[in-house]
């Protein structure tokens, strides 16, 4: 596939382009620019121009894409992963002349993506939204380039345009040195304050009320623009956000319509723009105010301040939660790490409050989702001035979980703090309480010494908000190394991580414990297939148990079940012949997955192993709490001649009529009755009675935890048919066992056929 960087020389300004339509939308793969015949000029990132050679050309030739006053691009396939967006670009006005004929076509821009399962480009219609003011631009440029006279802005103001456009909303300067990191206030305060200053205005402000946000930024000797704009902004904004569509008024007749007896006539020149939010209206508003004996705002204004709408609103959605109007993780993440930039040779301590609503959930489940809505935006509105020291950060982690970082505080003077957000949580309307209980807030409190330990020491403040909601909710509770709460919680989130990280690349491996026939009647045997960790230090139990905890059970159900099989498919004539079967066990949420069930019986049939090989071990207690999907897993799996047996049986409540529910072909009998047989009269009474409860109903019987001879005996005797523990054989390496059960085959195949 023939990709390609840099397609011809003297384009380089078509660089600059791409790196702005890439900052304008994500997920960009690559940009490239073609003439007006179709000619490759310019490519940023792996453009498959093999492969869109020809459809570009097409476009080109078609009439519909460039027909109505807006021109639409076309989405073009380009690989199986790779969809490609082309634009037509127009020289001058960017659509039709006054004349309504067509503005001339100065070439394509084509836009890659990358598409996986479940992730798909933009569509056309948005995309063509976001980038319209972008495509104008970079067809004005190219037909200068290409000898057309554009409408609208001189060449030398295009050239200065882009470069000050790329050099105000790039990560890194031009120098390509990295740029401090800030938070989004001063980062949208640097472009209001740039945009004064390039495009010559004596005002420019962004107001976003539904993220408290106004940003006012005058030029010097720019008298009176603050009261105009006291008095412009309410009307101006509301017809933004009615409108939703730019403004731009030259004659400063048109503004002292507006004007009242109470003030004096606006003589200023206005351009405003609405800033998008998620929703349909605008969330707020871009103003640029000029004294009337300015110049006028242009065209070239108005595509400059669309894009710098665009990047305003993506600066937005990245650093500021949608309904609080707080930062987000990365947004704080980032604010905390400026704490180093700025004073590189002072450490904390530092402290990290990270904070949670109590009972939420039954404000959602009783009053409505709205309602726990704005009992978050109240408990937000908390989060700053008088509350807060005036250099804190405060962001909105997740639905109900916030965290608060204050520089140079201790964990005293943090508790303080939390205890005051607390108490004047507690005093919030009754609208926003729980039922008749007062809103509550359980904190959690971990202090560092270095900004860059963010990440981690925001999640030791989580466990020990964790913490505080254990010890009765509203609360505040400061991490402590030595508290076993608190080390308890770390290990199971540590165990989590490593869980999944075992899940997705494969770290497990399968063992296999014997299941001994002990009666002499030529029952087969068996083996239980065990899961092993990668990690020694978390035992199987400890991994069971995070996976319940985490939801990750039938995943790891699902990895034994296919790995298993897939170990044991090349191995199925030996495992007939031997008439071994596998013993697989299955945890109660996947007994509940609606896709479980039919996803085994898929696995069975291509792996072509006999289905009365495969038996399934379920535990009592699971199968009771999920008694009727247990049934129906059961029988359709024992419809397809698959086994089953119930784990752990006698330990469950009424073990009777769970056994004659279950439709079962083995019990296994619970450990700690085998363990006490040898001395505990009652261990062997009960195993007297489930194997003599067992026989009636012509099911088998296994008994685990048989450690030595003697209780090996023990169950022969009481009539037994099956043992396992280490007493038979110690778990092996599964695939050890299937090698030696097909070299047996092969031997005993050689012995027949010298016979023969």
């Amino acid at each position: 596939m023939a990709r390609s960087n840099r397609m011809v020389s003297g384009y380089d300004f078509l660089d600059r382009h791409a790196e702005v339509i890439e900052r304008l939308v994500p997920g960009i793969r690559a940009v490239a620019f073609f003439d007006a015949l179709g000619r490759p000029l310019r490519g940023h990132g792996p453009v498959p121009l093999t492969q869109v050679r020809l459809q570009v050309r097409s476009v080109l030739k078609s009439t519909a894409i460039g027909s109505g006053r807006r021109p639409m691009g076309a989405m073009l396939p380009v690989t199986d992963s790779e969809r490609a967006a082309a634009f037509l670009l127009y020289a001058g006005s960017g659509t039709r002349g006054p004349d309504q004929t067509a503005s001339p076509v100065a070439g394509v821009c084509l836009i890659v993506f990358h598409v996986t399962a479940g992730v798909e480009c933009p569509p056309v219609e948005t995309l063509q939204t976001q980038l319209e003011p972008a495509l104008a631009c970079v067809g004005d440029h190219l037909a200068r380039y290409a000898g057309e006279t554009p409408r609208g802005c001189a060449a030398d103001e295009g050239v200065r345009d882009l470069e000050w456009l790329h050099e105000v909303t790039s990560p890194v300067s031009h120098r390509g040195a990295a740029q401090p990191r800030s938070d989004h206030g001063e980062r949208l305060a640097k472009l209001v304050d740039a945009t004064v200053a390039h495009l010559e205005c004596a005002l420019c402000a962004l107001v976003v009320p539904e993220r408290h946000l106004r940003i006012i930024r005058t030029a010097e000797a720019a008298h009176g623009t603050e009261d105009a704009l006291r008095r412009l902004a309410p009307p101006v904004l509301s017809w933004i956000q009615n409108k939703n569509r730019p403004m731009v008024v030259n004659k400063t007749t048109n503004l002292n319509r507006g004007a009242t007896a109470r003030g004096a006539p606006w003589a200023v020149r206005l351009l405003a723009l609405p800033v998008n939010g998620h929703g349909r209206v605008p969330a707020g508003a871009l103003m640029l105010l000029r004294p009337e004996d300015a110049a006028e705002f242009t065209r070239r204004h108005l595509l400059l301040v669309k894009l710098l709408g665009r990047h305003v609103a993506s600066l937005l959605e990245t650093d500021f939660d949608v309904l609080t109007g707080l930062h987000t993780r990365a947004s704080a993440r980032s604010r905390v790490a400026s704490w180093e930039e700025a004073t590189p040779h002072r450490r904390g301590p530092h402290s990290l409050i990270f904070l949670g609503i109590d009972r939420l959930g039954i404000v959602n489940d009783t009053q409505g989702f709205d309602a726990g809505d704005a009992l978050i935006v109240r408990v937000a509105q908390l989060l700053a001035e008088p509350h807060l020291p005036p250099d804190a950060v405060a962001a909105r982690i997740s639905s109900d979980k916030f965290a608060i970082a204050l520089p140079h505080v201790d964990a005293d003077g943090a508790a303080d703090t939390a205890r005051a957000l607390q108490q004047a949580a507690a005093q919030l309307s009754p609208a926003s309480a729980v039922g008749d209980e007062p809103v509550s807030l359980s904190c959690g409190i971990a202090c560092f010494t270095q900004p860059r330990e963010f990440p981690s020491v925001l999640a030791l403040a989580q466990l020990a908000c964790r913490s505080a909601k254990d010890h009765g909710r509203g609360g505040v509770e400061i991490y402590q190394d030595d508290d076993d709460s608190m080390i308890r919680r770390k290990s199971d989130s540590i165990a989590v991580i490593r869980l999944r990280e075992a899940l997705q690349n494969d770290r497990f491996t399968l063992v296999a414990q014997r299941i001994m026939p002990l009666q002499g009647r030529g029952d087969p045997e068996g083996f239980e297939l065990l899961l092993r960790s990668p990690n020694e230090d978390h035992a199987p139990a400890d991994l069971l148990s995070a996976a319940h905890r985490s939801q990750l059970a039938p995943a790891l159900d699902m990895w034994v079940v296919e790995h298993a099989l897939a170990a044991a498919a090349p191995h199925r004539s030996a495992l007939l012949a031997a008439n071994v079967s596998l013993s697989i066990n299955i945890t109660g949420p996947s007994l509940t997955d609606a896709t479980f069930l039919e996803r085994i019986e898929r696995l069975i049939r291509r792996s072509r192993i006999a289905p009365a090989l495969i038996t399934f071990e379920i535990t009592e207690t699971i199968a009771v709490l999920n008694l009727t999907k247990a049934i129906k897993f059961v029988r359709e799996l024992r419809a397809m001649g698959c086994r089953f047996a119930l784990d752990d049986f006698g330990t469950g409540t009424n073990s009777l009529k769970n056994l004659t529910d279950l439709p079962v072909d083995r019990i296994k009998i619970d450990g700690s009755f085998v363990t006490g047989i040898l001395s505990n009269p009652q261990s062997v009474a009960m195993v007297r009675a489930i194997v003599s409860l067992a026989q009636d109903l012509g099911i088998g019987t296994v008994a685990e935890y048989a450690e030595n001879a003697r209780i090996i005996e023990r169950l022969r005797e009481l009539g037994v048919q099956y043992a396992q523990g280490y007493g038979v054989e110690k778990p092996r390496a599964f695939k050890e066992v299937l090698n030696e059960l097909s070299e047996r085959e092969s031997q005993k195949n050689a012995v027949l056929g010298r016979e023969v």
